[in-house]
């Protein structure tokens, strides 16, 4: 296996949460700014007998673009035998949970011998479009990217230091902060609105039934609404089953995060536009 690279090592860290929008917005370009100058790499498909030249690049509005070019030789700057094909995703739409490493054992293609990074959308979502030589292509739930053995040799984790990067650009790009308006009663609808689980399997999964009230399936034996109540200010989750049906009602305090409280104790608490918690328990968009 013969490969070109165009990368040095360098340190990095598990993202934490911050502390302001502008702390994210620096754990965000550092995140992006690694991938950019290290997603840039050369390999050899020896059974294939293709050179594949790997590039990544994001936008102001955080949209991906990861391109493939294969043809007969390294260089494609000037030869016209070569396939261009172009990913683009909006790096909000990734599930960091999807995110896995698989190791390779038999080149197929474009994925060869080493390890593959496989990344997915929230929902299995045709949300990474694809173009092959300037044709619109179908778009998909997934995207693969392949770290060839001599790559992997070469840094130490590599492919595990782009899985870590990725996550951190994600969860940097996706936090919460109150906005202090009626802006912050639409974040909530929107954060709740889906299917989520948490680690040990409990689930959560809303639907609209109209504006600012969602149908809520936690999988008990009760139909329950979670809605707001413009008259009073306050969040309401309606529970109606054999027993009878019971209202609890919460208020919105986004001083210093975006959370929902009972009586001075937080049952609802908003981390990223696809987690939450209720009542201590984290869900996660799925």
């Amino acid at each position: 296996m013969r490969v070109l690279l165009i990368f040095f090592a360098c340190l990095f860290s598990l993202y934490s949460p911050a502390q302001t929008p502008e702390e994210d917005e620096v754990l965000f370009r550092s995140a992006v700014d690694w991938l950019d100058s290290k997603l840039n790499y050369l390999y050899y498909d020896d059974v294939g007998e293709k050179w594949w030249n790997n590039t990544f690049y994001v936008n102001d509005d955080r949209v991906i673009t990861i391109k493939h070019i294969a043809s007969d030789i390294p260089n494609t700057g000037n030869i016209k035998r070569k396939t261009y094909t172009i990913r683009t995703f909006n790096i909000q739409d990734i599930n960091p949970r999807s995110l896995k490493i698989t190791e390779i054992e038999e080149t197929r293609g474009r994925i060869v011998k080493g390890k593959m990074l496989e990344l997915r959308t929230y929902g299995f979502q045709d949300l990474i479009h694809k173009t092959i030589n300037k044709r619109k292509g179908s778009s998909t739930s997934f995207l693969f990217l392949s770290f060839p053995e001599v790559l992997n040799d070469s840094i130490s984790n590599y492919a595990e230091i782009v899985k870590q990067k990725f996550e951190q650009a994600i969860l940097a790009s996706t936090q919460l902060y109150p906005a202090g308006d009626d802006r912050d009663i639409e974040t909530v609808f929107k954060v709740l609105n889906g299917s989520f689980e948490t680690e040990d399997g409990k689930e959560w999964d809303a639907e609209e039934v109209k504006s600012n009230v969602l149908k809520i399936d936690r999988g008990i034996d009760a139909i329950e609404y979670f809605g707001f109540d413009q008259e009073n200010k306050e969040f309401y989750l309606l529970d109606i089953s054999s027993r009878g049906t019971h209202k609890k009602s919460f208020q919105l305090d986004n001083t210093n995060d975006l959370s929902l409280k009972e009586n001075e104790e937080n049952i609802f608490k908003f981390h990223t536009l696809h987690s939450f918690s209720y009542k201590g328990v984290q869900f996660f968009r799925q």
